[in-house]
């Protein structure tokens, strides 16, 4: 075979190769490139034997580095060391995670909106009306949170390591199970996830507005201030991750159902997974700092800086890849 019917019969499976390596090198997130990556081995074989060929044929300095280089790229990605899973696990949370949040900032908007409006909305009727929560709370349920931020006790005085350990526990499986519930309510063709949020911004809402509304204010807002960012906008995600879920029922193209959940659920299920490490982190803070008896000008300095901080992770991480 002469050199250029060989060049014209491998040449499309030639750039399928190197685009394919080329989002695999720089960190890309190339969607058509990377529909490829479970083609790499036989890819890679068959520029090996293409590369032999070339040398043997002489067709070309040119042709034989290009074939060479190709050979060397496809080998250093198949070959090289597999990361420990810490690396994995800081792969994900500092570089992943952050990306998929930003790559659905339309529905990250909305569900933010779908949140906040019904949460401030109530707020503001109940500070006015404040039996307003006793439609979603229970009588008995309110005067425990009534004893407990009641501005004449002291919020966390006294409580030592191991309880601050047993609140932390509490946390993580009460606040992570709410971020699933949110998720998998969007299978239900993502209205379950919309009514979640709405729910839990009525739910929030009307505590808020109660709580001014009676002067307890001083107690529960420098509780709240550390943790809330991480735990609020976690659920904001989770409710992301399940009416992304929702909508590949609703509106899949021109793949069928299934296969669209085939293909799509790991995205979803990876931005379930970053909500949840953030709603742990909550928990950590709710747990271990947001009772601790401190002035609450701390407090709030130290919720802001948490705002900050989740900002600029959510902003910022992934945008560069270390050397």
């Amino acid at each position: 075979m002469k050199r250029e019917p060989f060049i014209a019969a491998r040449k499309e499976r030639w750039q399928r190769l190197e685009s394919l390596l080329e989002a695999l090198r720089s960190g890309r997130k190339d969607t058509q490139a990377l529909k490829a990556l479970p083609e790499l081995p036989q890819l890679y074989r068959h520029a090996c034997q293409d590369l032999a060929l070339a040398r043997r044929r002489m067709y070309g300095r040119e042709l034989v580095e290009r074939l060479n280089l190709m050979a060397l790229r496809g080998r250093e990605q198949l070959y090289r060391p597999q990361s420990s899973y810490l690396a994995q696990v800081g792969q994900f949370l500092g570089v992943d995670f952050p990306r998929l949040v930003r790559e659905e900032w339309r529905l990250f908007w909305i569900c933010s909106a779908l949140f906040l409006l019904p949460l401030v909305g109530v707020a503001v009727m109940a500070n006015t009306r404040p039996d307003l929560l006793y439609a979603v709370m229970e009588p008995e349920s309110i005067e425990q949170f009534e004893a407990m931020y009641d501005p004449a006790g002291k919020l966390g005085e006294g409580r030592g390591a191991a309880a601050n350990v047993k609140m932390f526990a509490f946390y993580i499986r009460n606040n992570v199970g709410i971020d699933f519930q949110i998720f998998a309510s969007g299978l239900v063709f993502g209205i379950g996830s919309i009514l979640s949020l709405i729910y839990n911004g009525v739910h929030f809402g009307a505590v808020a507005g109660h709580f001014l509304a009676i002067g307890y204010e001083d107690q529960l807002f420098p509780f709240v201030a550390g943790h809330s960012s991480w735990e609020l906008v976690a659920m904001v995600i989770a409710a992301v991750a399940g009416m992304r879920l929702g909508s590949l029922l609703v509106a899949p193209g021109r793949r069928s159902r299934s296969r669209a959940l085939v293909e799509d659920a790991p995205r979803c299920l990876q931005l379930l997974i970053g909500a949840a490490a953030m709603t742990a982190l909550a928990a950590f803070i709710e747990g271990f700092w947001s009772a601790q008896p401190l002035p609450a000008s701390i407090k709030y300095a130290v919720g802001a800086l948490m705002w900050l901080l989740m900002t600029l992770y959510l902003w910022l991480g992934g945008r560069r890849r270390a050397a």
